[in-house]
């Protein structure tokens, strides 16, 4: 027989079996067996569980395989676009200047953020002050006030 690719096997048709009773007249030595006449037959689901199975894997190794391939596409797009924009003729060489300039940016946001974060803080301490000076009245108003001005005078800049 000739097989071709993709094809499924040929598997013939099971019967059912038919188990039966000893009789008491034939066999009178002999015990008699109790339980159904007839087996249950095999459900349809365990014969064709293996194809199934196989058709699902070779399903998903084509789906990774195309996204291997699109992933892959993708690498070298990053490859030669770091190329193109180092110069430099070496992936590797180009790949680790873009990494170094990446962490360069990198390391460059996180100071951007610490310094929002101290003017954050100065900032919530100037509206921590100006509410302090809103609950004052105003002897203790005019008396921090002439407090901030002798300092001022005792100190030179």
């Amino acid at each position: 027989m000739i097989e071709i690719p993709g094809q499924k096997p040929f598997t013939p048709p099971v019967a059912p079996k038919e188990v039966k009773g000893v009789d008491k007249e034939s066999n009178e030595g002999t015990v008699q067996k109790s339980g159904p006449q007839l087996k249950t037959p095999i459900p349809q689901s365990i014969g064709r569980g293996p194809e199934l199975d196989a058709q699902a894997i070779a399903t998903r190794l084509a789906v990774l395989a195309t996204e291997a391939k699109e992933k892959e596409l993708k690498f070298e797009d990053i490859i030669d676009r770091a190329i193109a924009e180092t110069g430099m003729t070496n992936a590797q060489g180009a790949m680790e200047e873009i990494n170094r300039r990446v962490q360069q940016e990198i390391e460059n946001e996180i100071t951007k953020i610490k310094e929002n974060k101290d003017l954050m803080e100065e900032a919530e301490s100037w509206q921590e002050f100006a509410e302090t000076l809103a609950r004052m009245n105003q002897q203790q108003v005019e008396s921090f006030l002439g407090l901030l001005q002798e300092t001022i005078k005792t100190r030179s800049f």
